[in-house]
């Protein structure tokens, strides 16, 4: 059976995996980004495992990549990702092709997402996909006639910056008021810990996304507030994007959507009052089922669906 490596790459770690046509990993690691030790400290780890990887096993035909945008599919180059500040310009296609000469693919990290949901599941059902992940950021992918459509640049489903509140908090990106900043994992502690030193309370310094929903399951009702308004504002960032594609299906997955069953409810049920009649009667909204390995089966998938 034919199999690829897919590497996933974020902010705060790197998941590689040896995937076959199945969708089946094989064998998988993941270790630390270290975003502060520079590229070259990520890259020569990836270039030891997938070393490994390709020694243990029989019949990979590539290595596709998934990394968060922008990025410069033409040159293979990283453009500026706010979570991987050290990498800016890095010419990530060069180092991986120079290494191991074989088939790679660069693809943004949501795309490769989106890919390995529809790829592994939905591809012989469905045609127009939206997935959307809710993490540490926010980013989509978008499948076409069951194509992944990636836009003029590499660029396209990018729900996470579409602007919900012009007047709102400064986004990564350099602007104010994107759906990221309102309503990512990230957001959530930002503004739940700002309203607690507003209310003079406390906040632990371990405290983490899982506490904030721990905290409202118990009735908190700042934690409840600050779920209800993301939820809210997601599910607007979300109703945009459905009316502008007119999906038949969309996925949501990421950490909080995947971690969190209420609240991904919430949203689901809350975007139906955002939609037109016609987008809610073909809409079908489905939760990620290949969790935090779906960006690595996706970017496998890429080379797999086009090489023989």
């Amino acid at each position: 059976m034919r199999k690829a490596i897919g590497i996933d790459i974020g902010g705060t770690k790197i998941a590689i995996g040896v995937v076959e046509e199945n969708g089946h990993i094989i064998s998988n690691t993941q270790f630390p980004t270290k975003v502060d030790a520079g590229p070259d400290y990520a890259i020569n780890q990836i270039i030891s495992y997938v070393s490994e990887m390709r020694e243990n096993h029989q019949g990979i035909v590539g290595i596709g990549i998934g990394c968060p945008g922008p990025i410069d599919k033409k040159k293979g180059i990283i453009g500026n990702p706010p979570n991987l500040k050290t990498w800016h310009g890095y010419p990530l296609m060069h180092k991986i092709e120079s290494a191991f000469q074989m088939p790679a693919r660069l693809l943004n990290d949501a795309d490769a997402a989106a890919l390995g949901e529809y790829f592994y599941t939905f591809r012989k059902t469905h045609k127009h996909v939206l997935y959307v992940t809710v993490s540490t950021g926010i980013g989509g992918g978008i499948i076409i006639n069951g194509q992944l459509y990636e836009g003029a640049a590499s660029g396209a489903g990018e729900v996470g910056h579409s602007v919900i509140q012009p007047d709102g908090p400064l986004c990564g990106c350099g602007k104010r008021g994107c759906l990221e900043v309102l309503a990512s994992g990230t957001a959530l502690m930002s503004i739940w810990k700002i309203r607690l030193v507003n209310e003079g309370i406390s906040a632990e310094p371990t405290w983490n996304g899982k506490e904030l929903f721990a905290q409202a399951a118990a009735g908190d009702a700042l934690a409840k507030e600050v779920i209800e308004e993301a939820s809210s504002y997601l599910a607007l960032g979300l109703s945009q994007a459905i009316q502008t594609l007119n999906p038949e299906l969309l996925i949501l997955g990421g950490g909080v959507m995947i971690g969190q069953q209420e609240f991904y409810e919430k949203v689901k049920n809350k975007l139906p009052d955002f939609l037109f009649d016609q987008h809610k009667l073909t809409l079908q909204i489905e939760r990620a089922s290949h969790g935090t390995m779906a960006g690595v089966k996706g970017a496998a998938a890429s080379i797999l669906e086009n090489t023989k």
